[in-house]
């Protein structure tokens, strides 16, 4: 299973540019460490997961960048476990989730992201 980033890529960013919804963007943690992950929620967003469908404000929203994932798997578990944010994503924060769902430390394990600690979207993987 071939992942939307591997160790060691090295990637191409942009600082400056509006985030959207599965943007992949690099930020940094309360912990200082630095992650890659992709936009799911945005400010004002309620957040669920359920029979490894992604519900966005009440409304199904397809995930396609998830299908060679999914494809994958062989043990009949669904990519992404069922789970509902007790809260909306605040303002200013974002909600990110790592594309290996099932071994990802992302915001279901870390919280929401603030604007200000975002350092840039990735705009291609330039090796290898």
């Amino acid at each position: 299973m071939q992942k939307t980033l591997n160790q060691g890529d090295m990637i191409v960013m942009e600082k400056f540019s509006a985030i959207k919804r599965f943007d992949v963007v690099v930020f940094k943690t309360d912990t200082g460490s630095i992650l890659i992950k992709r936009v799911i929620g945005l400010p004002g967003d309620t957040i669920a997961y359920k029979d490894d469908t992604l519900y966005i404000n009440g409304k199904e929203v397809d995930e396609p960048y998830l299908d060679e994932f999914k494809k994958a798997l062989t043990d009949g578990q669904p990519l992404t476990g069922d789970f509902s944010l007790k809260e909306k994503v605040p303002a200013d924060s974002y909600f990110v989730l790592g594309d290996n769902r099932r071994n990802s430390k992302d915001g279901r394990v870390i919280g929401f992201i603030h604007k200000k600690d975002i350092l840039g979207e990735v705009k291609f993987v330039m090796w290898p």
